[in-house]
């Protein structure tokens, strides 16, 4: 009887929260139908439908649970069941803004055979799609031959593109789930009467969490604070490159969440523009690093970024790839100029080791440059650093894995010798390294199986592949049918789902969500 109401207890906490977290996405859909508002468009009654329902069930959900949350407090395992819900729930709340504007603009956007923009979402699978897609910043997207908005909102064959609330919809997802949806509810969980470390700690991306004050809610507050800070600056360096107000939000959004939907049908390379894409590769930059180091930086002690270990192995990288691909564009001729080599070839190393995904070039039609589409793909297993918006194997994570090789080495020449695996100077600890090893087994673990699910699908051994990969690594464009200028679209109705559970997978670093699936959590 007490294990019994123990869990009702937790359910109760978990659904308390999870109704808290509905309310706050309702209040996100709000600019979104502001927009649709203003311009009159088909998507209004989508976006305040979709605001209505999560509002309303959210409120109830809260209310009912109100006192069995506070009975209850958040350990280990009460975190990781409230990220995990809390993911999918955020994904699937978040799909109804699509799925709703689908079968609520006015006209027959659902009816068989119809192909206009918008129709892509009639499938409440898609819809789910483009959010968990949205919401883990992957940016893979299943919206048919790219077809939203240009300047004119228009499509390239001249048909109107997405209204202006969806695109900002999209915009938000990322930067939502680019610092992270629930850790945006640990700055306001001192108000629920609960702590809010166990979710830091079951949401903070990488292997180690920096505490940068001594309440986790105002450390949440700290690293959105800079997160902000650093948007505002994109925003106005935007603005200044000749964008408009909307697409530069758009893009800033994206940029810092490193997420990658764009505005265009031909993402950033649509605006033509050197300068947008060389302040987009700073930012992808500077998205890619760990915000920690920013937060340190913008005190004052700037060294910090040149003292940390990680921080040198993923700009070292960052600078060897630029260079490859611009070394190989170069050496294959057909008339590139060395300016516009180096211009995409930092872009798209930027735009893959950050796991942002924007496209300034179709590179997978370099096999007329081996060297800069190997790189690519090299890069999709890379990712940013722990602490950022990124995702992917994290570059700490690499080096950590050299260091424990280096180290195997020696102890087979000195058997007998202690030597610990350091990083800046300090032993690592061996739970860490154990930690390590067992994400690396993992994550190809799951890059496998994910492979032979997409070829058992349908689709061919280098879609499949990359298609895992890049879903895996929360990344966006792969090769072959889900290229840069490709789309998901391809996929069936349970390939789409298992691309959806290997994004989240990443997001929340794979033990998260798959510790939620061993009996042992489950047992008192």
């Amino acid at each position: 009887m007490r294990r019994r109401t123990s869990w009702l207890l937790r359910l109760g906490l978990l659904a308390n929260l999870t109704g808290g977290l509905m309310v706050l996405l309702a209040l996100a859909m709000l600019p979104s139908a502001a927009v649709a508002l203003f311009d009159q468009a088909p998507d209004l009654w989508g976006h305040v439908w979709a605001a209505g329902i999560s509002a309303g069930a959210g409120l109830l959900l809260f209310v009912l649970t109100r006192r069995w949350a506070r009975r209850t407090r958040v350990g280990h395992r009460e975190g990781f069941l409230i990220v995990g819900v809390g993911w999918w729930a955020s994904g699937l709340i978040g799909a109804l803004p699509y799925w709703l504007y689908a079968h609520t603009a006015p006209g027959a956007l659902c009816a068989p055979g119809i192909v206009e923009v918008g129709s892509d979402f009639c499938t409440f699978t898609a819809a789910a799609f483009e959010s968990i897609s949205g919401f883990t910043t992957t940016g893979a997207s299943i919206i048919n031959d790219g077809l939203w908005g240009d300047v004119a909102r228009l499509t390239p064959d001249g048909r109107p593109g997405l209204p202006r609330g969806i695109l900002l919809w999209r915009s938000m997802t990322h930067y939502l789930g680019g610092m992270g949806i629930i850790v945006l509810g640990v700055a306001i969980l001192p108000l629920l009467g609960v702590g809010g470390m166990q979710l830091f700690r079951a949401e903070a991306p990488g292997p180690t969490t920096d505490k940068l004050a001594p309440r986790i809610g105002e450390t949440a507050a700290l690293l959105w604070k800079v997160y902000l800070l650093l948007s505002a600056v994109l925003f106005v360096l935007l603005s200044a490159g000749g964008m408009s107000a909307f697409e530069s939000i758009c893009h800033t959004m994206a940029t810092m969440a490193t997420g990658g939907f764009s505005t265009r049908a031909l993402s950033v390379a649509g605006f033509g523009s050197g300068y947008v894409e060389w302040v987009i590769t700073l930012f992808m930059w500077f998205a890619g690093m760990n915000f920690t180091l920013h937060f340190i930086a913008l005190g004052g002690r700037w060294r910090a970024y040149l003292r940390d270990p990680e921080w040198r192995a993923y700009t070292a990288v960052c600078v060897a790839a630029t260079a490859a691909i611009a070394w190989s564009l170069l050496d294959a001729g057909g008339g590139v100029e060395a300016a516009d080599a180096w211009r995409v070839a930092a872009f798209q190393a930027l735009s893959i080791i950050s796991t942002t995904g924007y496209a300034s070039a179709d590179f997978e039609m370099w096999t007329f440059a081996p060297v800069a589409l190997l790189t690519m793909v090299a890069l999709m297993f890379v990712g940013g650093s722990a602490g950022s918006t990124s995702g992917g194997f994290k570059v700490v994570r690499h080096v950590l894995v050299v260091r424990i090789w280096i180290r195997e080495l020696f102890f087979l020449s000195h058997p007998h010798a202690s030597r610990p695996v350091r990083l800046g100077g300090k032993a690592v600890s061996d739970d860490v390294v154990r930690a390590v090893a067992g994400f690396a087994g993992a994550y190809v673990a799951l890059l496998g199986l994910g492979t032979v699910f997409f070829c058992l699908d349908g689709q061919d051994v280098l879609t499949a592949f990359t298609c895992a990969a890049s879903s895996l690594g929360n990344i966006g464009p792969g090769l072959g049918d889900v290229g840069p200028y490709d789309n998901y679209a391809v996929l069936a109705t349970e390939a789409k789902w298992v691309s959806m559970g290997l994004m989240i997978l990443g997001r929340l670093e794979i033990y998260t969500l798959l510790v939620l699936l061993t009996p042992s959590f489950w047992r008192r």
